[in-house]
């Protein structure tokens, strides 16, 4: 039991760093489009850009999550490229958008209540099989 309760506690702990960070990251880009934009104000830009860093890291995160394999190369090239993906498809719809901001809005609400969700809900342990 010692040495799998050990390496048993890391995924949890990578996987609940990446959910509060898609949470406060998504947040953040609600909170965004209510604040005044007229000339860009230095507060709505930091929680912006701050609201960018956390999701970038909750989609790492996640990226890292999606591989098992013990191979850390893989691991950090799924992680690497998740937001990549992400980012990239995100600039498409976002620059399609008639409000640019709406579109972080909504895009920062869906990721928050998915993180939200997934950090509050309880996950079940995996049952032992002989």
């Amino acid at each position: 039991m010692g040495r799998h309760a050990e390496t048993a506690g890391t995924p949890l702990d990578l996987r609940r760093t990446a959910q509060a960070s898609g949470l406060v990251g998504g947040v953040a880009w609600v909170l965004t489009y209510f604040l005044p934009t007229d000339p860009r104000t230095a507060l709505a830009t930091g929680v912006l850009w701050l609201g960018l860093l956390l999701l970038t890291v909750a989609l790492f995160g996640l990226g890292l999550l999606l591989v098992r394999s013990d191979v850390l190369v893989l691991r950090w090239f799924v992680g690497l490229a998740l937001p990549t993906l992400v980012w990239s498809a995100f600039a498409v719809v976002r620059d399609s958008a008639a409000d640019p901001a709406l579109a972080d809005a909504v895009f920062g609400a869906a990721v928050g209540l998915v993180s939200g969700v997934q950090l509050v809900r309880r996950r079940s342990l995996p049952r032992a099989t002989l």
